[in-house]
């Protein structure tokens, strides 16, 4: 019986998959969601506008896609404790 592996991806492959330019559009209210974001990855600092589609980075947008998760979980949360 043969065992197959899947390869695993080298830095240079992760590195490349990382910082791919992806578009992202974050959201404009004039309200709660008015101000530019900043976004930090390993020590990085990135300013982007909001109201206007932009192209980031994807390991900035997984930053951003995880922030909006974790913001629907503690929303969830504080929901669960009104009861």
């Amino acid at each position: 019986m043969t065992k197959t592996t899947k390869a695993q991806p080298t830095a240079a492959a992760l590195e490349k998959y990382y910082n791919e330019p992806v578009p992202v559009m974050l959201i404009k209210d004039n309200a709660k969601y008015k101000d530019d974001v900043t976004v930090t990855v390993n020590g990085v600092n990135y300013q982007l506008k909001r109201g206007v589609q932009i192209t980031v980075p994807r390991k900035v947008a997984m930053v951003l896609e995880r922030a909006k998760e974790q913001e629907a979980e503690a929303q969830a949360y504080m929901d669960s404790l009104k009861g």
